[in-house]
């Protein structure tokens, strides 16, 4: 009998302790931690990254912009590797007062190429693929390589002539990797009865376009400045199809591939140097949202948007929602991408990640966490524009509202909330 009573309390105590080294949360599964182990991590990543925002614009400086590298985030490590070329500098780096209060969190490491090099270089390789067009590579600069790449989607296509002309510049070159046999996606369902209801549209959740029947997802919901009841879903431009006069736009469930609720048509779409559209809230049983959905996950099924900000560092977490694969996180590669199609064009201004996408992802809701004391609260940076199994990129949330006023009458915010009347 007391054997027994032990064995109870033995099965109980592994059953506690698996519970408790679930990793539920997102950044638990990007990190390999325990959930526990999120909101230190968080901030440490939080602090890093204030200290990044006040060094990088020192070493753009002429007296540093010869001497160092650029930067990138290891929060591990809990510091920020500082690319160096020129050590004698380092010791003016940091008599700066700015800098002084955060030398123990700075790490030089030895580099070979300068920001004013790698930056002199980009220009000449952007210039050379607007000449040339190269076919489906991605041009960007990424800090903990220490140099501009370029990723070649498919290695069938021919682009030989602009690797040849770009070799003078040194980029990295690297091949896409084939998308592995199985990625696990977990096909949860999201069943909505919309009978006499309001049905909630999340960042995420899928859009269906009744003219093509191409499938996308759902970025953030925006509102006229001017007036709040005047709602919008932003999404991928690409996700418009020219060929018909009217895109009308239906909300589709995850799990789902029937269009449930109209939402709306697509009013203004941009493909031209940048990759996002802008649909207009019709439908009368849709209501807008400041949420992002990740059915797939106990505990963190509906995360909170709590404002918008710029991707500003190299090195950090980055996740995005969208219908095909769901909720995921990867690392920022490069902030200043440029993704080139050929004849087609270029879009420009990207982030690009590691994180993985598939397709009917475009247009979805490209977050961060950014609370260690609220770890369902993100903010929003943008929108999936590509996708690949380990290569999204996003076009920037301040990057669309600057276009779109400057290119439209549509003056809009990110929504958080608000009356409907």
């Amino acid at each position: 009998m007391i054997a027994i009573y032990f064995l109870i309390i033995l099965l109980s105590s592994l059953q506690s302790y698996s519970i408790y080294a679930e990793r539920y949360h997102p950044l638990a599964k990007l990190w390999k931690v325990d959930d526990t182990e999120v909101p230190e991590l968080l901030e440490r990543e939080r602090k890093l990254i204030l200290i990044d925002e006040i060094l990088r614009p020192i070493l753009e400086q002429d007296d540093f912009i010869s001497s160092f590298g650029g930067t990138y985030l290891e929060i591990f490590e809990n510091h920020i590797v500082v690319n160096t070329v020129n050590y004698s500098k380092v010791d003016d780096l940091l008599a700066l007062s700015q800098i002084t209060p955060h030398e123990a969190f700075l790490y030089f490491k030895e580099a070979n190429n300068s920001m004013s090099q790698i930056k002199s270089n980009f220009e000449q390789i952007s210039l050379q693929a607007s000449l040339i067009k190269p076919q489906k590579v991605y041009i960007y600069t990424d800090m903990l390589i220490n140099n501009n790449v370029i990723y070649i989607l498919d290695s069938n296509l021919n682009n030989t002539k602009f690797i040849n002309a770009i070799k003078p510049f040194n980029p990295t070159i690297i091949h896409a990797n084939n998308p592995p046999a199985s990625q696990n996606i977990t096909q949860s369902q999201y069943v909505v009865d919309s009978r006499g209801l309001e049905v909630e549209v999340l960042g995420g959740d899928g859009l269906y376009n009744e003219a093509s029947g191409v499938k996308c997802s759902v970025g953030f919901w925006a509102t006229n400045i001017y007036d709040p009841n005047e709602f919008y879903i932003i999404t991928a431009g690409h996700c418009y199809n020219s060929d018909f006069h009217n895109n009308l736009f239906y909300y589709t469930p995850w799990g789902s591939e029937s269009p449930v609720l109209l939402i709306g048509s697509m009013v203004f779409d941009f493909l031209e140097y940048y990759d996002f559209g802008v649909i207009h809230l019709d439908g009368e049983d849709v209501s807008p949202t400041f949420s992002v959905r990740n059915d797939d996950a106990d505990g963190y099924r509906e995360l909170i948007i709590t404002g918008d900000a710029p991707a500003s560092s190299h090195g950090v977490h980055i996740c995005k929602s969208g219908r095909a694969t769901h909720f995921s996180c990867g690392y920022v590669l490069g902030l200043n991408g440029i993704f080139v199609l050929g004849e087609e064009g270029s879009t420009y201004d990207l982030i690009i990640t590691n994180m993985y996408g598939g397709y009917s992802d475009s247009g979805g809701v490209v977050v961060s966490f950014v609370s260690s004391e609220n770890l369902l609260s993100v903010v929003v940076h943008g929108i999936i524009v590509t996708v690949g199994p380990e290569d999204c990129t996003a076009q920037s949330i301040d990057t669309i509202f600057n276009e779109l006023k400057k290119q439209t009458r549509y003056d809009l915010t990110l929504y958080l909330g608000g009356s409907r009347d």
